[in-house]
């Protein structure tokens, strides 16, 4: 499956899917380390850290992505581990809510190939 949308988009999309992602975390639905190679998988990250059209706090969430699974390690790690997906949450919204939402439009493609070949 492949998803197209303008850059200037971008923000909207990556942090509604870092904040589903987080969520799904949080409720125990989506693993921390599925999760987590969702969006901090360097080919992906890298992109999305040197950008300019990013903000620095969704820069932020995309970066700590891979931290997340870090605090299960420890004693206690899981409240932790939970306090860090409510800040990153936090800065997901904060970046919803910084959206100009008059001046992009909401154009996506998708196509979808049955052959998983990628």
């Amino acid at each position: 499956m492949k998803l197209d949308t303008h850059n200037k988009n971008a923000e909207f999309y990556l942090a509604s899917l870092a904040l589903g992602i987080l969520e799904g975390i949080k409720q125990g639905v989506v693993s921390p380390e599925a999760g987590i190679w969702s969006l901090s998988r360097s080919s992906f990250s890298s992109e999305v850290l040197k950008s300019t059209m990013i903000s620095d706090d969704l820069k932020d969430v995309i970066g700590c992505f891979d931290e997340i699974d870090v605090w299960s390690c420890f004693d206690g790690g899981e409240v932790k581990q939970q306090q860090m997906i409510n800040e990153l949450k936090e800065k997901c919204l904060s970046c919803l809510q910084g959206v100009d939402y008059k001046s992009i439009d909401m154009i996506m493609t998708s196509s979808i190939n049955d052959e998983d070949n990628l």
